[in-house]
Parts: C-alpha cells; sequence; structure tokens
C-alpha cells in the first residue's frame, strides 16, 4: 500500500476546508441527492462527498456505506485530491498503490474507484465526489461527465452557502454597530446640544458652561474609545472569513500594545510591565489577540492610578495562560461575576472620574469565545484587579 503525499498548499487547503463548516455537520438533503444521482449515474453501489482533513476523510454524504469517515492514510480520495481530473482505479487489486489496503482486503472490499476532486474557486481541492464498486469497472464518458457536473455542484452549494453567511454577518454587524452608536453616542452630544442651546438663551454664565462642559468633555472621551471599539470590532467581524491564525510571540504583541498605552499610562503615573515569556507562543489572529490585551490594559489604566499594570503569560500543557494584573481599586466580587455579561453592562468611574460603556470586555469575551478560549477575573476592592485568559 502507497500512503498518499501531502499537497504543497496543505495548509491553503485545509483553511479553505474549515471555512465551509461542512466537517461534522449532520445529513443534508442537497449532498444526499447528489450521492444518490451519481450512483445511479454511474450504475455504482457506493457513492460519497469526502472531505479531507488533517489525518481522517470523513463523509458528507454516502450511499451504499454505514462508517462515517476513516483514516486519511488508507483513503483513495487522499489520492485523487493530487489530480487535476478525475482519478480513477478500475481493479484496485491489481493496483500497487491499493492491493493491500484494508479497504480492499477486507469490507467494503473496494475494486473499482473513481474520483472527481472538489475544487474552490481558490483552486483547493477540499475532497471528492467518488463513486465506488466491489467488482472492477471503468466508467463511460458519459459517466465521467455526470461526475465533474455532480463534484461542480457539490463545491457551488458549499461555496454559495459561505456567501449567505457571509452576508449575514455583515447585515448583523452593522446592525449592531448602529444599534450600540445610536445608543451610547446619542446622549454626550445632546448633552452637549442641552449646554450650548442655554448658554445661547443666556439661562447660564461662562462658569456654569464651562463646568458643564468640562463633565460632557470626560463623558465624550469614552464615547470616543467606545466608537474606536466597535469600529475595530466591526472590522475584524467583516473580515472573519480572512482570519488567519498565526504562531505569534506573545512578548512582542505585548510590546506592541503597551506601547500604544504608554501615553495614557505615563499621565497616570503607572508602570506598565511585560512578563509574558520570550519564547512564549500561541496559536490566534494578531488583530484578535491585539484587541483583547489593549482593552484589558486599558481597562485596567482606567482603575489604577501611581500603580502598574502587568501582563504575564505561562504554559499549561498545550494552553497559554495569559494574565493582565493591575494595582487599581478593584471591585466587589459581584461586580465582577456580571463584568461580561451584556444584560448587565454597567460602569463605573475610573480613577480620573473616566467613563467607560462597558462595552470594550464584552467584545473582549466575544473574541475570546471565538477562539475556543476562556477569560476569567478576579478582584478585591483596593486590592487591585487580575484578568486570565486561557487559549
Amino acid at each position: 500500500m502507497i500512503t498518499p503525499i501531502i499537497p504543497d498548499n496543505e495548509n491553503e487547503r485545509l483553511l479553505d476546508l474549515y471555512r465551509t463548516k461542512l466537517l461534522d455537520t449532520p445529513e443534508e438533503k442537497e449532498f444526499n441527492e447528489i450521492v444518490m444521482l451519481a450512483s445511479e449515474v454511474c450504475e455504482m453501489p457506493i457513492s460519497l462527498i469526502t472531505l479531507v482533513d488533517v489525518n481522517r476523510q470523513w463523509f458528507k454524504a454516502r450511499v451504499g456505506l454505514d462508517t462515517t469517515e476513516t483514516n486519511r492514510d488508507v483513503s483513495f480520495c487522499g489520492h485523487a485530491i493530487l489530480q487535476d481530473d478525475i482519478f480513477e482505479v478500475p481493479d484496485a487489486s491489481l493496483d500497487i498503490r491499493f492491493s493491500d489496503n484494508p479497504l480492499v482486503a477486507d469490507d467494503p472490499s473496494i475494486r473499482f474507484y473513481a474520483g472527481m476532486p472538489l475544487v474552490t474557486h481558490n483552486g483547493n481541492r477540499l475532497g471528492t465526489l467518488c463513486v465506488i464498486d466491489r467488482m472492477p469497472r471503468t466508467l463511460t464518458e458519459k459517466q465521467r461527465f455526470a461526475l465533474r457536473v455532480l463534484a461542480g455542484n457539490v463545491i457551488k452549494i458549499a461555496e454559495l452557502r459561505m456567501k449567505n453567511k457571509q452576508l449575514h454577518t455583515i447585515t448583523e454587524t452593522q446592525k449592531r454597530i448602529i444599534s450600540i452608536i445610536a445608543h451610547d453616542v446619542r446622549n454626550p452630544l445632546a448633552a452637549i446640544k442641552s449646554v450650548i442651546d442655554l448658554k445661547q438663551a443666556d439661562y447660564i454664565d461662562e462658569q456654569t458652561s464651562a463646568e458643564m462642559l468640562e463633565m460632557v468633555s470626560v463623558q465624550m472621551n469614552s464615547t470616543l474609545e467606545m466608537v474606536d471599539n466597535v469600529v475595530n470590532w466591526g472590522q475584524l467581524q467583516l473580515n472573519n472569513a480572512d482570519t488567519v491564525f498565526d504562531e505569534l510571540n506573545v512578548h512582542e504583541v505585548v510590546n506592541e500594545v503597551l506601547a500604544a498605552e504608554a501615553l495614557i499610562a505615563n499621565k497616570k503615573n503607572n508602570k506598565l510591565i511585560n512578563q509574558a515569556n520570550p519564547a512564549a507562543t500561541v496559536l490566534i489572529d494578531k488583530q484578535v489577540l491585539k484587541f483583547i490585551l489593549r482593552n484589558l490594559v486599558s481597562n485596567s489604566n482606567k482603575f489604577t492610578q501611581d500603580g502598574s499594570i502587568s501582563v504575564a503569560t505561562k504554559k499549561d500543557g498545550k494552553k497559554t495562560i495569559i494574565t493582565v494584573t493591575d494595582t487599581g481599586v478593584g471591585m466587589s466580587a459581584e461586580k465582577a461575576k456580571k463584568l461580561f455579561m451584556e444584560t448587565e453592562k454597567t460602569s463605573t468611574l475610573g480613577t480620573n472620574n473616566e467613563k467607560g460603556s462597558g462595552l470594550g470586555l464584552m467584545l473582549v469575551k466575544e473574541f475570546v469565545d471565538q477562539v475556543k478560549g476562556s477569560i476569567a477575573v478576579g478582584s478585591k476592592p483596593g486590592e487591585g484587579t487580575k484578568f486570565t485568559i486561557t487559549l
């Protein structure tokens, strides 16, 4: 038996495969009808839509076979995805690549195999539409044509679904951005207009209007921070299909985040400390990690005066744990419990009366969930706060 080789574009191929979100999903009528038609047209007892994963081939739809997956090492489809057109094996028992393959020697006793690669618009082969028989065969030209057309329809269905999901994401993201901005930007703008109207009508003097505008200015600072968060969140959401999971050096990313926050920290006499292990790495999209860390460091700075904010890492098996710890005012256990709950969105003034919307931490939680991580917070009034992210 000859094990199928790994394609040169394996990483890009797998990325395209995972974008379809088809792996390990329930059976669906559209795909089942395609394998039924392939089996009928090609007069074969077995027909499969296979998706070739890292170590396995998984069957999205199947006719004539009970199992849902097999190892990639013994797969015929692992060989088929290396081809540009139909990969056909007339008699596997006489083929040096497959004669001692367990799928040939044992059940389902494959003799004939023909697989048409499922090729995305990026040119990546996700798997195959294949037909199988337990006796030697060859396809007719009409059957080959039908197999090519049906394989093309599998890809069209998958890519159309991806487009629909992207459109849905864009629509929902736009709705959420509009909702957040309409709710959180209206109030400070209305407050500024009220002060101007009162001043123009001579209901308040210069000193009072100046004091009121100073109060509104503090609120506007938090509003600008909120808008910045929403814009960054929206961009990351809309670019979700292009998310790239790189192996990042955490220490280097923390340096970038702390450099961006240094000016604000200096104004409050806070020391920013990078305690991340210089060798620590994590597999994540860089912009997502920066968004998470920037918000946590910014939040810590808001509630710390004449203190320190440190970012550290440690390994726990395959997990990477990142902590953001401050020596600030802290919070009660009850408030910490509600910190990431959208229905409990509240805001506490910072040490310089900085006002926040509470939105940043909720978006942080959303991104941590998206990358299959977890986040926790520990805090006591007067003793500071520690955020712990596990990736």
